[in-house]
Order: C-alpha cells, then structure tokens, then sequence
C-alpha cells in the first residue's frame, strides 16, 4: 500500500501541472476517497494524499471530503487522525444488520461492528454518517430489510444508500446463485422490498434524491451529484475515472500497468503496456471518449433522470443554450417513455414515476 500511495502522488502531481496549464485548476468542492475499501490504508497516508489534493488544486471552504469505510477494518485513533487531516463525511458498508445476511455476503464486520463504527465516528467528530444497505439477498426478507432501515434510523444516520444485489459473472456468488435464482428473493419480492425501504425513509424525514440514495435536506452526497448533473471531475488511481474537458479517461484497472507507468519519473511520451495515444499526464490511460455536443445532451438524461426531480429545463437551458428545445431536439423518445408510463414532464422539467423507477433501464436505454 506504501508503494501504491507515492505512485498515486505522482499522478495527482501530474494532473494538477497539467490542469494549471490548461487553466482547468479551479477548488475542488468535493473529494471522495472509494472505489474499494480505503480504510485498511494508513490514516497518515490518507491525509497526506489530501494535504496534496489541496496543494495541487485547491479546496472550497466547506468542501465534502469523503471516506469509504467498511466496518471491521477501522483501528482505534484511526477516525481521530483522519477528521483532523479534513475529512468530515464517512460512508459505512453496513449492508444488513442481520449477522446471518453479513455472513452470506462474506463480510467480516458485523452489525456489532458497524455500532462501533458509528459511535467511533461521532466520538472522532464526524457529524455526517452514511450507510449503505444491500437488498434483494439471499434469504432477506421484507422484515430482513425494514429492520434494517429501523435500527439505522434509530442511530441519527442521515444519508442512506440502498442498492440492490447484482450478481457479476466470474464471481464467487455468480457460482453460487446464477443458476440458483430459486435462492434469491424473485423479481416482485425485491421491488417490494425497494419501495418499502425508500417510503420508510420518506417517513422519517431521509427523501429520496436519487434511485438508490435518501438523505436528510441538506445532507445529499455532493460528490455523487456531480456525476448525475454531468460536471466535471479528476479521477485519480486504478481504475479511476475522470471527466474533463469533454473527454471521459479511465485509468487501467491492472495494478501491475499502472505501477510500471508511474513507477518511473513521468514523462511526456507514452509507456509501454498502456492504451496506445496515451500522453502525459493520462500515462495509465485504458478508456477515452469524447463527448461532443450531441452527446452531452443525452447524457444530461441519461444521468440526470436519475435524480428523483429529474432533469429541470432550466437547468438543461443554462447549460447548453436558451434556444435549445429539449422538447424538440427528444420528441421521439419522450413520447415512447411517456406512452411506456416511464416519465412524466410537466412545465418544470421531466422526470421518473414509479413505474419508471422500476424500469429505469428501459427510459436510460432511450438516451444511449
């Protein structure tokens, strides 16, 4: 992990010259440590990839600073080191709070675990808590689940992610339960289970601003938002993603190609082993796409649809002109998704209803 942590230096080195040169370098409003479980590193390195964010780009006064964290994996002080360096927002990996249901997904925390985690959080001065949960499980059930939201809700946690299972082929649980979907809750059990979970966290105050997230007003992910409106963002480390200047990058997800890459000194020419055209600073580069301006619109849908208020037209105008008529330029898949019951638009904008909510892949297959 020591070794990971000065190459991922490098890179953010790399990225902030060559954003400063493009004049693309503005405070960054969020910054998210994830895409695994970023806990089991040392708190010292941690702060030390963030005190080289702040170096390199900047931070708002208030920005969000996130860290993925399972429970089980957090060491005593280790919350205290962290909350001291900047960060002040923590998403747990909770999943269930049923140890049966941990046990089947292979974690090694249990809800015990998790209690602790929390209370450490709150003791090191986190006041923003995340948790996720996991639905459609093996062997969870309405009950399974609804207890689950009580007992976070019990505790004050005012963002909640509720996502459900998928079963990715190569897996140890696509061994297990793809040619099984008998052990798995069906199709109608799991949509139950969805909208039992997103009204009880209605009730309590956490609304739903996004398909698989609920949060207290005011208490919304802003990193995750910035991916659903379609803004800009640095994407740093294996496998990250990045989008700027109109151009979608991913970094190899091939550990030993991106240490050989930034294992040397950087450069200004490509390196062996990565995505031919790859240039400084992109050196662990795999994926790249230009979004022009047709594109640019259908993502606006595509991830904006997301969002439970959808897509504002405002909001659509400011971004890409006063004379752009979205009820024009989509009139086609509009009106599929509006004859399907997928969408409603009213003077506002458009947006999901229940059933799109259910069948959301459908209305995001009209804007690919």
């Amino acid at each position: 992990m020591g070794t990971y942590v000065e190459l991922l230096k490098r890179e953010i080195e790399a990225v902030g010259t060559w954003s400063r040169l493009h004049g693309l370098t503005v405070p960054l409003a969020s910054v998210f440590f994830g895409g695994g479980t970023p806990s089991l590193a040392d708190p010292a390195d941690l702060a030390a990839i963030l005190e080289l964010l702040r170096a390199q780009f900047g931070l708002e006064p208030d920005a969000e600073i996130t860290l993925e964290a399972n429970p089980g994996t957090l060491r005593p002080g280790q919350l205290d080191v962290l909350r001291a360096a900047g960060f002040n927002r923590i998403s747990f990996g909770l999943q269930a709070t049923q140890d049966s249901l941990l046990q089947t997904l292979g974690r090694i925390h249990t809800y015990a675990d998790f209690l602790t985690s929390v209370r450490d959080a709150r003791a090191a001065g986190f006041d923003r808590i995340s948790a996720d949960l996991m639905l459609g499980l093996p062997g969870q059930t309405l009950a399974d689940a609804l207890e689950s939201v009580e007992r976070v809700l019990a505790l004050g946690i005012d963002h909640v992610s509720y996502y459900s299972l998928i079963i990715e082929p190569g897996t140890p649980f696509a061994e297990r339960y793809l040619d099984r979907p008998d052990l798995l809750p069906d199709e109608d059990l799991e949509r139950t289970i969805y909208h039992a979970v997103r009204n009880r966290l209605a009730d309590a105050g956490l609304l739903s601003y996004e398909i698989s997230n609920a949060a207290r007003p005011g208490q919304e992910c802003r990193h995750n938002l910035v991916y659903w409106r379609g803004e800009l963002y640095y994407g740093f480390g294996v496998a990250a993603h990045s989008y700027l200047a109109g151009i979608r990058r991913g970094n190899t997800d091939d550990w030993r190609t991106y240490s050989s890459v930034w294992g040397e000194a950087g450069g200004t020419q490509s390196r062996p082993g990565v995505r031919e055209g790859a240039q400084w600073p992109f050196l662990a580069l795999e994926s790249f796409e230009v979004i022009d301006p047709a594109e640019a619109r259908k993502e606006c849908f595509l991830l904006g649809l997301r969002l439970t208020q959808g897509v504002a037209w405002a909001d659509y105008q400011t971004r890409f002109g006063v004379d752009d008529d979205a009820h024009k330029r989509f009139a086609a898949e509009f009106h599929r998704l509006l004859d399907r019951g997928l969408i409603e638009i009213d003077d506002l904008g458009v947006r999901l209803t229940p059933l799109g909510l259910d069948l959301a892949n459908q209305a995001f297959s009209e804007f690919v």
